[in-house]
């Protein structure tokens, strides 16, 4: 789908993984299956096949709006069996191949732009619920910012402004997740899980729209940090540390800060007088945007809230974006498509383990020094 020329930047790279082999992604993406991604990546040699221009819009990301600014990379695998199938040769070409898109289209190489399937918010409550969990536990997050000559690294971080960015060592990080039935062996891992007290006897974080969440499950995502994802450090208990995360306070076992470095950002939190403020998973503009647009309100951008961030949390944003919503609804008519901006500000953060975003009517900046 056509991508306008102006007035809809391209601010996001999705990594996901396929749940399958690269032919069948291909094969997929060719038929009539109303999905799409730009790039399929083989495991074997790192071929990468384009499907669809990166100017213009793919169908990938669960998420309208992330669809509308990003551009989508299936990598050939399965995110349970991600270290058998996640090869150097398909780490290196992505890499390259998002280096230069990055550079192309004027993309940070961060956490915060450089996200994976599982980082992308639904647009309501119900979708939230349902969104994929790839590429999973065992993409190598560091060693793939290394490649892209951007690694996340303590220098870069805040030492006096107690937000912290999870980063453990990935080959020694190996806890304990369940698939089904299975207890699956312990394998190197991007994911740290987040317990509700400082114990590992306490029970882990659930969050509120998973009904079967607050397990080990390695698809469970209500309860686990990556590497790469930035909070605020509320407290340390002995070897605890503890993080605001999903409205909630969360702690992960952290002696000597061994799981985590100095992270940096934008500072927020509910503006006075507010009990809380709704986390949206679309920076979407306001209904007067649409005035005189002559897209009607079925088929408007909208999103519901989809969490309360509470009164006194701090989360780490980026931001200020401004509003925007792509109308592209009839396939047959690229004359018909609009860019809708609008006066709504947001921040985005990441509220759990997925972005979030919050107006920036509703926040104001914490100042710690």
């Amino acid at each position: 789908m056509k991508r306008p020329d102006d007035g809809l930047d391209i601010r996001y790279i999705i990594i996901h993984d396929i749940e399958g082999s690269s032919e069948s992604a291909i094969n997929h993406f060719q038929a009539q299956s109303y999905v799409s991604a730009h790039y399929v990546l083989d495991s074997d040699d790192g071929t990468i096949t384009q499907m669809v221009r990166p100017k213009d819009v793919a169908w990938h990301a669960g998420n309208w709006y992330f669809n509308a600014h990003s551009i989508g990379f299936e990598h050939e695998g399965f995110a349970v069996e991600g270290a058998d199938w996640y090869s150097e040769q398909m780490y290196r070409s992505s890499a390259k191949l998002v280096k230069y898109l990055a550079e192309t289209y004027n993309i940070p190489l961060d956490r915060q732009h450089i996200i994976g399937h599982d980082d992308v918010p639904g647009l309501t409550p119900a979708r939230q619920a349902a969104m994929h969990w790839d590429p999973g536990a065992y993409w190598d997050w560091s060693h793939f910012f290394n490649l892209l000559g951007e690694p996340i690294n303590p220098s870069d971080g805040d030492h006096n402004s107690n937000m912290i960015t999870i980063r453990p060592n990935y080959h020694t990080n190996k806890p304990i997740f369940t698939y089904g039935s299975t207890i699956l062996e312990p394998k190197s891992s991007s994911l740290i899980p987040l317990y509700t007290q400082p114990s590992f006897e306490s029970p882990l974080v659930k969050d509120p729209l998973l009904s079967n969440g607050g397990t080990n499950r390695i698809n469970d995502w209500g309860n686990k940090a990556a590497i790469g994802q930035t909070y605020y450090k509320l407290a340390q208990q002995n070897d605890w540390t503890a993080i605001y995360y999903g409205g909630q306070v969360a702690w992960f076992y952290n002696p000597h800060e061994k799981n985590s470095i100095p992270g940096n950002g934008i500072l927020i939190t509910p503006k006075e007088g507010k009990e809380s403020i709704p986390v949206y998973g679309a920076a979407y503009p306001e209904a007067a945007a649409y005035e005189g647009t002559g897209i009607g309100e079925g088929s408007r951008g909208v999103t519901t809230p989809l969490y309360q961030l509470p009164a006194g949390d701090m989360y780490v944003a980026s931001g200020p974006i401004a509003s925007s919503y792509y109308y592209a609804k009839d396939y047959n008519d690229p004359t018909s498509y609009k860019v809708v901006i609008g006066e709504d500000k947001y921040y985005q953060i990441y509220f759990n383990h997925r972005l979030g975003f919050v107006k920036k009517e509703d926040v104001q900046i914490v100042n710690l020094q």
